[in-house]
Formats: structure tokens, C-alpha cells, sequence
């Protein structure tokens, strides 16, 4: 499922860039800095996502070389995973909940 997510993920990209985007909401500029790099970190939040997934499932089935490296990579990877799920479970999704309602 995180390789379909990231294609997904390059789909949306790919149709957000090549799409009429309408103009932004009159703001204070900070406001507007601020959604700009929200923005920007949550397309690369759902990138690392897919990505660490993948990377704990190759360094757990299909690398080769040393067990060890590979399980330490893996777990690596695995809790990379888990942090940036809690970080959209815990900060980001009520940042965005409350700042657009």
C-alpha cells in the first residue's frame, strides 16, 4: 500500500502543478508565508512516509549483505515511519483542523 501511496503522492503533485491554482486568500503576509511552507512540508511529510516504509521493507526482505546493518537500517527506517504518522496524527492534523474552521 505505501508504493500506491506513492504513486498517488506524484499523481496529486503532478496534477497540482499542472492545474489552474486559484489566487490565495487575501492575508497578512506571514499568514501567507506560513501556508506556503505548511504546504511544502506536508507534501514532504507524505513523501517520507511511503518512502521509510519501502526502505523497511527492502532492508528487512531483499538487501543483502550484513543481517545486522540491515535490521538497524530497517528499524531505522520503521521509526522514522512511526514519528512522522504521530506527527500528522498529533500536531498536524489539529493545526489544520483548527486553523481552517
Amino acid at each position: 500500500s505505501g508504493f500506491a501511496m506513492f504513486i498517488a503522492l506524484f499523481f496529486r503533485m503532478f496534477f497540482r502543478a499542472n492545474s489552474g491554482i486559484p489566487p490565495r486568500f487575501p492575508g497578512h503576509p506571514l499568514v501567507q508565508a506560513v501556508e506556503t511552507f505548511s504546504l511544502r512540508l506536508f507534501y514532504v511529510l507524505c513523501m517520507v512516509l511511503p518512502v521509510s516504509g519501502m526502505a523497511q521493507e527492502y532492508f528487512l526482505k531483499w538487501a543483502g549483505g550484513d543481517d545486522s546493518q540491515n535490521d538497524r537500517l530497517a528499524q531505522q527506517s520503521i521509526e522514522l515511519h512511526k514519528k512522522v504518522g504521530r506527527f500528522f496524527e498529533f500536531a498536524w492534523l489539529p493545526f489544520h483542523l483548527g486553523y481552517t474552521t
